[in-house]
């Protein structure tokens, strides 16, 4: 499969080639998916790092950097919310371990500004969670709705009267995906977090812990995102000599994530040739159906035949065991009902079979090439 411009692009950051030489129609090529992917500022920042982005035609160096500054004040007040969270924690003494987001900016890319987020992703205990839910409403964080008891996390809002920053929201894990898709020992990954400078209680991953959760990450949302492929391959480039691939392996094959992480570091790896360079992968497995145009398609919100196929054949080559793999049929075509209702906004009770019919009828228009109506709620099962 021939790669895009701009996943070739990415490669050629990594591959330290001094000339990135593409016809126009190639690089504007590459800024479609950039910017349909919203990884403009990622591009700005790794680029700039590499002293390539001189490499670039002027316009795309403009609008690279005019995305970057979007993200720059975005960033600026999520930064501040998330010290204000991070000072109650600490005070509180609740522990907190930090996911993805800024601390991933600053600590992978070199600036808090250079991917974008819109939330702020932390885990505690489960033993802490009615403590961490009851501070972060304290912090005018509203009510978090759990959407089902298989799933693995709260959702909090502010709200501000901004309209460039309407809210915020903070997702408060206790677990890293849904219970019936893995084993991981969560007390073992807390065993292993260090301290963020400054702080006792509040915690970040160490490098092979953050490499293992940015791949489960990008496996819960099916790898169809470019930020993925790229946060992913920063994360190895930046850290190939703080980790182990069979310290990696051993770790995922305790926690029946193997075939899921084999599964996401072979498709970045084969977009991304020479990061077998940075650090050779001796694992390789494919993951049937997937392509960049499913990426782009899945970035607008089309779901053609190829992604429920693409979804199917998943459930063969990403689930160590077959208890896991039955357990995840169940939940890809009989949903949990208090999940899909939360999906369609709808109340508690009711018919079931109202419910699942509903389901089937969204999933066979899509089958049949029907889009859904504009603002129509898509149901997605995780």
């Amino acid at each position: 499969m021939k790669a895009s411009e701009a996943v070739r692009l990415l490669d050629q950051i990594y591959s330290g080639e001094r000339t990135l030489g593409r016809s126009d129609a190639g690089w504007k090529k590459a800024w479609e998916d950039i910017r349909g992917s919203f990884t403009g500022s990622q591009f700005y920042h790794l680029l700039q790092s590499r002293d390539l982005l001189e490499q670039t035609p002027e316009w795309l160096q403009a609008e690279l950097k005019a995305e970057s500054e979007r993200i720059l004040y975005q960033n600026m007040l999520i930064r501040a919310e998330q010290k204000k969270l991070f000072r109650a924690f600490e005070q509180e003494e609740i522990p907190l371990l930090v996911l993805k987001g800024i601390r991933m900016s600053e600590r992978f890319f070199g600036h808090f500004a250079a991917r974008p987020t819109t939330d702020i992703d932390v885990l505690v205990r489960p033993s802490d969670l009615e403590r961490a839910s009851a501070l972060l409403k304290q912090l005018s964080f509203g009510d978090g709705e759990t959407l089902d008891d298989d799933h693995f996390h709260l959702q909090f809002n502010k709200f501000y009267n901004n309209p460039m920053f309407p809210f915020l929201a903070v997702e408060l894990h206790w677990s890293i995906m849904r219970s019936h898709h893995h084993e991981t020992d969560l007390e073992a990954l807390w065993s292993r977090t260090i301290p963020l400078t400054g702080y006792r209680y509040v915690r970040e991953l160490n490098d092979e812990d953050t490499l293992y959760h940015t791949a489960l990450h990008g496996f819960n949302h099916h790898m169809l995102s470019l930020k993925y492929i790229v946060d992913i391959a920063q994360v190895i480039d930046q850290t190939w000599d703080g980790f182990s691939y069979e310290s990696l392996w051993n770790k995922a094959r305790l926690d029946g994530n193997l075939a899921k992480l084999t599964a996401v570091l072979s498709l970045v790896y084969r977009l991304c040739p020479t990061l077998q360079w940075v650090k050779p992968l001796d694992r390789r497995i494919r993951w049937p159906f997937w392509s960049e145009q499913l990426m782009r398609e899945a970035g607008v919100g089309i779901k053609s035949r190829r992604y429920y196929l693409f979804r199917l054949c998943s459930i063969f080559v990403t689930f160590d065991h077959t208890a896991a793999m039955l357990s995840h049929f169940k939940y890809l075509f009989l949903p949990p009902a208090d999940y899909a209702r939360s999906q369609f906004k709808e109340e508690q009770g009711g018919s079931l079979l109202s419910l699942y019919s509903r389901i089937y009828r969204q999933r066979l228009g899509h089958l049949l090439g029907r889009r859904a109506r504009a603002g129509a709620k898509e149901l997605d099962t995780p």
